[in-house]
């Protein structure tokens, strides 16, 4: 019996698939695929022509984000440390005065300081409260993948490190977690299957692969099998792998395991009760 394990990288996978331009509702039926398809390129890249033992997908080890850097904006000492940042960036600052003078060019030089401030605070606080909700239904989601399925583990290893003022995040501690489990995990699997694009993960495929274990890298395409006649570009993680597995996005709408959708996050109703093993 071959052991496959999947290693996730959940921010990738989203990515992959607003790319794409895909919902997922049936997580059960959608890495059922992915597993089927990776058995059949592992088959061909190891055992063309040769009979080869049954497959087992084990686990799924899915690695999201479950915290990010957390503000109290109602405390007015962090609002003045983030106006002091705010006055001492000249950038940030200017763009704000800038559009303050456009809408109100009667103000003083004072006063315009006050409103770009204010202006500047009002949409930071509205654009962390968002992004706080998001994470919330983020973790409902999550929640209920883990409490309807034995075979999917959700890890939350990832942190969302803020930056207010400028309102972006930077994604910590995922593909650092997923690297060590893979190492630490190696006895648990024959053939790890790695859905991520971060190039972080190859000292942790060539040390399972120095062990005698098998690694396989999946691939998300746009378009169907017949729309691509040649291989595809390598990358850094493709060429570390033993083999890739390419799985298509007309495939997964054909068999209704995705389809076209504008929303950023996939319902919690992700697993039916028949979805509870392979």
């Amino acid at each position: 019996m071959l052991r496959f394990v999947t290693f996730v990288d959940g921010s990738n996978l989203d990515g992959v698939l607003k790319h794409l331009n895909l919902r997922v509702d049936d997580y059960g039926s959608f890495y059922r695929h992915v597993f089927e398809q990776s058995v059949h390129y592992w088959g061909r890249t190891f055992a063309e022509g040769s009979p080869w033992p049954s497959a087992q997908h084990s686990r799924i080890y899915w690695y999201v984000v479950g915290k990010m850097d957390e503000w109290d904006l109602s405390d007015p000492k962090a609002e003045q440390r983030l106006r002091s940042r705010f006055e001492l960036n000249p950038r940030l600052r200017d763009s704000y005065l800038e559009d303050i003078a456009r809408r109100s060019p009667e103000l003083s030089p004072e006063r315009r300081l006050d409103e770009a401030w204010n202006l500047c605070f009002n949409e930071t606080r509205e654009w962390y409260e968002t992004k706080r909700r998001a994470l919330e239904r983020k973790k409902r989601f999550y929640h209920g993948v883990q409490a309807a399925t034995d075979f999917v583990e959700i890890r939350q290893e990832g942190h969302w490190k803020v930056d207010l003022l400028h309102h972006t995040l930077n994604e910590k501690g995922l593909d650092t977690s997923l690297a060590v489990d893979m190492v630490a995990l190696q006895d648990t699997f024959d053939i790890a299957l790695l859905i991520s694009g971060d190039a972080d993960g190859i000292p942790g495929i060539n040390y399972v692969k120095g062990r005698s274990k098998h690694v396989g890298v999946v691939e998300f395409r746009r378009g169907a099998a017949t729309d691509f006649p040649a291989k595809g570009a390598s990358s850094r993680l493709k060429i570390a792998a033993d083999f890739v597995v390419q799985v298509y996005e007309a495939e997964l709408i054909r068999r209704n395991l995705a389809y076209r959708a504008e929303l950023d996050f996939p319902s919690s109703t992700a697993f039916g009760p028949s979805d509870s093993h392979y």
